[in-house]
C-alpha cells in the first residue's frame, strides 16, 4: 500500500466517522424530543386524572376508566424510558 492509497481509505473512514456522528446527534435530539412530548403527555393525563377524580360533575365510567388505563401506561413508559426503572 501506498502513501496516496493510504490517503485516500484515511479519508474515506473519516467521512464515514462523520456520517455516523451526524445520524447519532440527529438520534438524540429526536430522542430529546420524544421524551419531552412523553413528559408533557403525562403531565396532561395526570391533570386529567386529577380533575375527573375531584370533579362534582359525574363522568361516564368509559371515560373513567380509559383515563386510568391511560394514566398507568404512561407512568409505566416514564420510568422505563425516561428514570431508567425496570419492573
Amino acid at each position: 500500500m501506498n502513501e496516496g492509497q493510504y490517503l485516500e481509505l484515511v479519508n474515506q473512514l473519516k467521512e464515514k466517522y462523520d456520517e455516523i456522528n451526524a445520524k447519532l446527534d440527529i438520534i438524540e435530539t429526536n430522542e430529546m424530543e420524544m421524551k419531552k412530548d412523553m413528559c408533557s403527555c403525562y403531565g396532561v393525563v395526570r391533570m386529567l386524572d386529577h380533575l375527573i377524580s375531584n370533579s362534582h360533575i359525574p363522568y361516564d365510567n368509559e371515560v373513567v376508566v380509559i383515563v386510568e388505563v391511560l394514566r398507568g401506561l404512561i407512568s409505566s413508559a416514564m420510568d422505563r424510558h425516561i428514570f431508567g426503572f425496570d419492573n
